[in-house]
């Protein structure tokens, strides 16, 4: 290589930006494969956490659809830095992301809230709740809505910043559906 270098020196960069090329392809791959081995090796009430997420995303998404079948564009920066460098920007379009391809910050809010919803339901099931009784939903909405305001209290606009109790019906209403996805998700195996 050194007389073929000596020979030809414009070889050179284009010699290193191959290996950075290369470099830059078996990170990927290595990212791929460590993603992929973290969800196999994910507890089942984890992955079962990740589809009600995927789901709570896919119904805040729906209402976005537009009639070619894309999303309504929300672009939002991410901090998740591994994410960026994996796209090459710290913009994310959530709206025409799947849940599963979503940087982590973006994930976040949708994780917490189906944590709650299963460790609400799965309690419900050890303790023999009708699920499907209008005291178990509305029980668990306020779980969901109290645990929502913990986490968000600091932004929270007034008409979410109420007890439970409180709220409006379209704003309890939020607070139920991630029950009932959650159910509908849990249900389906």
């Amino acid at each position: 290589m050194a007389v073929a270098l000596a020979v030809a020196p414009q070889l050179l960069p284009r010699l290193s930006a191959i290996a950075r090329q290369v470099v830059t392809d078996h990170r990927g791959v290595m990212s791929s494969i460590g993603r992929l081995l973290e969800h196999l090796l994910r507890s089942p009430r984890a992955r079962r956490i990740d589809r009600v997420s995927g789901c709570l995303h896919d119904k805040w998404r729906e209402a976005r659809r537009l009639s070619d079948g894309t999303f309504d564009p929300r672009i939002k920066k991410t901090t998740d830095q591994a994410w960026a460098r994996r796209h090459g920007t710290d913009e994310v379009d959530i709206a025409n992301t799947r849940y599963d391809d979503l940087p982590v910050d973006w994930q976040k809010d949708n994780r917490e809230s189906a944590t709650v919803a299963v460790r609400v339901i799965d309690a419900a099931r050890r303790n023999g709740a009708d699920l499907r009784h209008e005291d178990f939903m509305e029980d668990a909405g306020e779980q969901v809505h109290d645990e929502w305001l913990r986490r968000n209290k600091d932004w929270a606009p007034p008409e979410q910043s109420l007890k439970y109790a409180d709220l409006s019906e379209a704003e309890k209403e939020k607070d139920r559906v991630v029950v009932r996805e959650a159910l509908n998700v849990l249900h389906s195996k």
